[in-house]
């Protein structure tokens, strides 16, 4: 597809006024370690790396683009320690409060076969249930609204073939650090097998 239809096929899907439209250098690998080593390369020449696209999950392409760790890690756990409240503040409600005066607390303490109030061993299952529970999904629920990531959202950039069988390492032109020669050859080092500019939203 020529870089005109390209641009086409763009505007028409993402709808962008023409101000809110940027040029982007994009070379298109076909192999895992391409991604990888023109990546590291690109940064340790000091281009700028707008964004890698991978079919599937790239083991260490973060370290190669230079990302920092994600701040996730610590979002995962708060909501597993939140999960784990729950979890701990249900049972024993259930379990062993008993407020006669306020009936809509009222809990359940009941004793069968001789267990106690508070059965510690029978709260483990709930316990690891609620936390994986709340961690897991509230955790894709944090990174879903901190990206913008919701229904019916536009794409800013289009790049045929990146959720099949194909790499892109995206630069970005506008940068101060630009320079599309060594861009080039970066690319053609590392066995780009295209090598063209797109145009997609800021």
């Amino acid at each position: 597809m020529s870089e005109v239809s390209r641009y086409d096929a763009l505007k028409a899907e993402v709808d962008a006024p023409a101000s809110a439209v940027k040029e982007f250098f994009v070379g298109i690998f076909t192999e895992e370690a391409q991604i990888l080593s023109v990546t590291q390369a690109a940064r340790e020449g000091g281009l700028p790396i707008h964004d890698a696209f991978t079919p599937y999950p790239v083991h260490n392409l973060d370290v190669a683009q230079g990302i920092k760790r994600s701040w996730l890690t610590y979002a995962a756990f708060g909501w597993a320690c939140f999960g784990l409240f729950l979890a701990f503040s249900l049972q024993v409600h259930t379990q062993y409060v008993d407020f006669e005066m306020v009936p809509i607390w009222k809990g359940w303490p009941i004793v069968i076969g001789g267990k106690p109030f508070l059965p510690w061993p029978a709260f483990v299952p709930v316990f690891f249930e609620l936390t994986v529970l709340c961690c897991g999904h509230l955790t894709v629920l944090t990174f879903l609204v901190y990206r913008a990531l919701y229904p019916g959202k536009k794409p800013k950039l289009l790049l045929d073939g990146v959720t099949d069988d194909r790499f892109a390492l995206v630069l970005d032109p506008e940068a101060d650090s630009w320079n599309e020669d060594a861009a080039r050859e970066i690319f053609n080092q590392h066995g780009a097998s295209e090598i063209y500019t797109v145009e997609g939203r800021r």
